[in-house]
């Protein structure tokens, strides 16, 4: 049975390779059915309707995957599959990590990316500064300028603001013990070449909290606070700061 398509599907054509549909179907005086189609070059090109068809998805997953499995709870990795149940609904054998065996649904199946090693340039949240009682960097958004090496207590050299203050300043540099990789640069708000965060709380010199987000100006704004709402991060650090991340 041929298949019918629609204007911007990708299909494979049996002599021309991979065109996009740009007009039908329509029927023709010698043919039931045919398409326009744009071949990679630009041209385009009339094409029967019997010698085109639909490109196979890419599989979603492959040997060797890691994957989380939600029906059952698993984790591990993906060592045969897929494989057509009785059902229709393609099935994967999981291994996990005690070496036993299920075999979840495809639907059910996430697949576990690993994460990527911090690297020089990389914005980050200091989750340990170095250990020590003060705790003054963490939770601090700032970039890392040099890596100590694996075997580092404090691998991570991290420059806050615009790091011409000196070394343990806001704005200078810090040795750090653990840090976090920063993947959405809209939720901070940079003020004085301090990077805060936004949507989380902070506590101002006596120790009351606020919480700022983004109005439409872009300004900072506070929406949970000590004493008012509506109060310009600028003005609260000017007015109570420095803030520290709670």
């Amino acid at each position: 049975m041929t298949q019918t398509f629609k204007v911007g599907d990708k299909v494979r054509h049996d002599g021309r390779g991979e065109v996009e549909i740009t007009y039908g179907p329509f029927r023709g005086q010698f043919i039931a059915s045919g398409y326009v189609a744009k071949q990679g070059d630009g041209v385009e090109v009339f094409v029967d309707a019997d010698l085109i068809s639909a490109i196979p998805e890419a599989p979603k997953f492959a040997i060797g995957d890691k994957v989380r499995s939600s029906m059952p709870r698993r984790e591990g990795k993906l060592v045969a599959g897929p494989f057509t149940s009785h059902i229709g609904a393609p099935f994967w054998v999981l291994e996990d990590s005690d070496g036993a065996h299920s075999s979840p649904r495809e639907q059910v199946l996430t697949k576990l990316v690993e994460p990527q090693p911090i690297k020089v340039g990389d914005r980050v949240r200091v989750t340990d500064d170095d250990g020590g009682g003060t705790h003054r960097f963490v939770g601090v958004v700032g970039t890392v300028k040099e890596l100590n090496g694996e075997t580092s207590v404090l691998p991570y050299l991290v420059e806050f603001g615009d790091g011409r203050g000196r070394h343990g300043e806001l704005n200078g540099r810090w040795n750090c013990r653990t840090v976090e990789r920063v993947t959405d640069e809209a939720t901070t708000y940079i003020y004085n070449d301090i990077t805060y965060e936004l949507g989380v709380t902070y506590s101002d010199n006596d120790g009351d909290r606020w919480t700022f987000e983004r109005h439409e100006d872009e300004i900072p704004m506070s929406t949970a606070g000590s004493f008012s709402q509506g109060s310009k991060l600028s003005d609260v650090v000017e007015d109570f700061g420095p803030l520290s991340r709670v």
